[in-house]
């Protein structure tokens, strides 16, 4: 509030608001009485603090263990003065205990001291008036948490003393306390620090933070959750950061907003990598990397604040595509997932010949049939399929030369390799022969229809029943014109034969000698 003046509000639990009353239903913010020229606030479990321009400190709230410093441990619904404290320049209240920073460096306590938060051996239990906290000097910020408390150093580095049961101290041990400030391990170049329940965090002069304490719910920001850490551990996934405040058991912080990814298009692309990948989000602006899992893409182009594209890695598998600016880095939801693919194998035919004429269906098994590109039998690329499923294709034979091909099945990684178990034989179809009578002696000239045919006079040949006839001229591959064999009287099939595929028997391609 710009006039320097306090608002309040109270729950059922916590009455204090400094409003002059102690009532116990749950109201909307309301002026604390008595206060201005306030230049800072704190909350502590059960009480506050306030910081006027003068230097001074005003308490309210729980004092039952001296955490408002007035020489007593009342409690009080109205801001009282903190005793004989001047010159403060920061506060910090934790669980039932409070902190000032003074102008020249040092610090001042008082409230409880169970875990020695006050670090001054005149204290027993609690003190009801600050009192100095003791190995300390040059400090330019500070921090409390439920029962531990930091220092920041003008030299950048950070102390700390108080409940250590999950590490929130920092020091490399886990213990019950620590009552002399002592170095956090391995902690330079800090510009702030916060503290919570059992967490603390240091903000870095780099814009990145690190954290130690307890990790139970992940409050660490490290990726993982659970055992504590008694050293600091690097925050993923930020940069740029402004300011970080810490919960009882999680961990805000905000400054330059990280990029974030809604959607990747498309989904799948080759193992080989290559595949042009469109990024769609949010504050993807300034674009410093985009990886695919764990590999930075082959190459990327920043189209707007709201779409890059990227060339996919070599990779497998899915993974998540990841946008990473000076702030920070996206995090991993389910829609900037991409898959790699493998190419298509075929392993079973159900058909394994047909007609040249085409139009036979034949249902192919096999693997990665997934964003189908394309079928093809030999060169002669189908018109009509349809992806049953990741292991099956319904598709409809289209029309080629008599003859074996290999039926491959194309998706994003490339075509099928050729073998053995995808061969399709296309066979010739004769439909009718005119005439269909003709002398035992041969020499009857003979008109054969159907389809599948070589052009030519070579490519193609015919059987009246064992004998080859002669004088073969296919004029098309529907209709070859030829000298019949002799034969003995009866009636015989005439056959086609194209690259090693025969024309099976049918009704139409009898023929009859007299």
């Amino acid at each position: 509030m710009q006039n320097g003046a306090q608002a309040g509000w109270r729950s059922v639990l916590n009455p204090f608001s400094g409003a002059g009353c102690a009532q116990t239903d749950p109201l909307p913010p309301v002026a604390v009485k008595g206060l201005s020229n306030v230049k800072a606030i704190a909350a502590g479990s059960d009480f506050s603090l306030a910081l006027t321009n003068s230097g001074t400190v005003m308490a309210w709230g729980d004092g039952e263990e001296g955490q408002l410093g007035t020489g007593n441990l009342k409690s009080s619904t109205l801001p009282v003065t903190v005793k004989a404290l001047t010159g403060v320049s920061s506060i910090s209240a934790g669980g039932a205990f409070s902190l000032a920073l003074l102008a020249k460096g040092t610090i001042m306590g008082w409230g409880s001291d169970r875990n020695g938060v006050l670090s001054n051996a005149s204290v027993e239990e609690t003190s009801n008036v600050p009192v100095a906290v003791g190995g300390l000097s040059g400090v330019v910020g500070v921090a409390t948490g439920s029962d531990h408390a930091l220092a920041l150093l003008a030299n950048g580095t950070v102390m700390a003393w108080g409940q250590d049961s999950f590490g929130e101290l920092g020091i490399g041990v886990i213990k019950t306390r620590e009552e002399t400030p002592t170095a956090v391990t391995g902690l330079s170049g800090v510009g702030a620090i916060a503290a919570g329940g059992h967490d603390s965090v240091a903000l870095l002069a780099s814009g990145s933070a690190m954290s130690w304490g307890s990790n139970e719910w992940g409050s660490l920001g490290d990726g993982v959750s659970g055992s504590p850490s008694d050293v600091p551990v690097p925050v993923s996934g930020l940069s740029r950061i402004a300011g970080v405040s810490v919960g009882t058991a999680h961990v805000l912080a905000y400054g330059e907003p990280i990029p974030a990814v809604t959607s990747v298009s498309p989904k799948l692309g080759s193992h080989a990598g290559g595949t042009t990948v469109t990024i769609t989000g949010s504050n993807l602006s300034g674009a410093t990397g985009v990886k695919f899992g764990a590999n930075p893409a082959a190459s990327f182009t920043a189209e707007s604040a709201s779409s890059l594209t990227a060339v996919a890695p070599a990779g497998t598998g899915m993974v998540d595509v990841t946008v990473s600016t000076e702030a920070g880095t996206s995090p991993p939801v389910s829609a900037d997932r991409f898959t790699y693919q493998n190419a298509p194998t075929v392993s079973k035919l159900s058909l394994k010949s047909g007609p040249a004429a085409g139009d036979s269906a034949v249902t192919i098994t096999g693997t990665e049939f997934v964003a189908v590109s394309g079928v093809w039998f030999g060169s002669t690329a189908a018109t009509q399929y349809t992806v049953n499923s990741p292991t099956s294709i319904t598709v409809i034979a289209p029309s080629s030369s008599a003859g074996t091909v290999d039926v491959t099945v194309a998706n994003t990684a490339g075509p099928s390799a050729a073998t053995s178990k995808d061969h399709f034989k296309y066979t010739p179809i004769i439909s009718e022969v005119a005439p269909n009578t003709g002398s035992t002696a041969g020499g009857t000239s003979v008109t054969v229809t159907g389809s599948g045919f070589a052009l030519g006079t070579t490519g193609t040949t015919f059987k009246f029943a064992t004998r080859k006839a002669s004088t073969v001229n296919c004029a098309s591959s529907t209709s070859c014109t030829m000298i019949s064999p002799i034969g003995t009287a009866g009636t015989v099939n005439v056959t086609a034969q194209v690259n090693k595929a025969i024309s099976p028997l049918e009704a139409g391609d009898q023929f009859t000698y007299g």
